[in-house]
């Protein structure tokens, strides 16, 4: 195992059956919370045995980041739905495409540790980064949307729905570089991350995060509801009318804007861990 993750810190994950038993039970646990729906459980299962399996370094990480997300999207659930109705795709109930988009690199991270323990420390770096990056975004739009505030369109800087993809506000932006931060530090309490290194991973989740938002904003499907006279995010209305397409690209939705997120955040971290070498 690479000498860049402490030795004392490496803690031998549990069989494969074990994992995935602890993963399921896990994941059974948040759907019966109303945070996953039935796929998003499944994936959830997948992700989650993988990291278990890499080590409890992995799991207790994951495990702390899904609570962490969980407590933020749980925060002022009723009044996020109203003022978000008419505007997001989905609810606050993940679907596998969802899980797969925020934990997906995450996944293919400890599973590379699995197949080539001399990577696990690279690996570690831009697999965290990743997951941070997704958590950051995560806490940006829940914060953002429950506390309130007027949020500005990225490209055209004025203020639109809140829920809408590519906008800020001063609570979400506070709310995304705090997130990040903190997660960082979970990460290096938990060994995935060397401290002299926990910058490359805050920096990478952060641009992540920032990334999600620009790419919301400039080529992310934009609908509107001709009925309503209002922008959204979904195929049909919550009013029961069929959208419009009025820009950005029609195939390029917020799941595919979410994996871009995390992809960016890996990226750049082990851009930045590849200099620092």
């Amino acid at each position: 195992m690479s000498a860049a993750i402490p030795a004392w810190l490496i803690v031998a994950g549990p069989s494969t059956p074990v994992a995935i038993g602890l993963a399921t039970v896990m994941a059974a646990a948040a759907w019966s919370k109303g945070s996953l729906r039935p796929s998003g459980a499944i994936a959830a299962t997948v992700v989650g045995s993988i990291a278990l399996r890499a080590g409890a370094t992995w799991g207790g990480f994951l495990i702390v980041w899904f609570a962490w997300v969980t407590v933020g999207s749980r925060l002022g659930r009723a009044r996020k739905a109203v003022r978000t109705a008419g505007v997001v795709a989905k609810g606050g109930q993940r679907d596998a495409i969802q899980v797969m988009a925020n934990g997906g690199i995450f996944a293919v991270a400890a599973t590379l540790t699995l197949l080539r323990c001399d990577l696990a420390a690279e690996a570690a770096l831009w697999g965290t980064a990743a997951l941070i990056a997704a958590g950051a975004d995560t806490m940006a739009t829940e914060i953002g949307t429950w506390i309130g505030g007027v949020p500005r369109s990225v490209r055209t800087g004025r203020p639109v729905p809140t829920g809408t993809s590519g906008a800020v506000s001063v609570a979400g932006s506070v709310s995304m570089v705090g997130s990040a931060l903190v997660l960082t530090a979970v990460a290096v309490g938990f060994g995935l991350v060397p401290a002299p290194r926990w910058w490359i991973v805050a920096v990478a989740a952060v641009f992540g995060a920032v990334v999600d938002t620009v790419a919301g904003a400039l080529v992310q499907q934009r609908r509107w509801c001709p009925s309503c006279d209002t922008a959204t995010e979904q195929a049909r209305h919550a009013c029961g009318t069929n959208t419009q397409h009025r820009g950005g690209w029609r195939w390029l939705g917020n799941d595919a804007v979410n994996l871009l997120c995390t992809a960016s955040a890996a990226f750049l971290a082990w851009g930045l861990a590849s200099l620092m070498a």
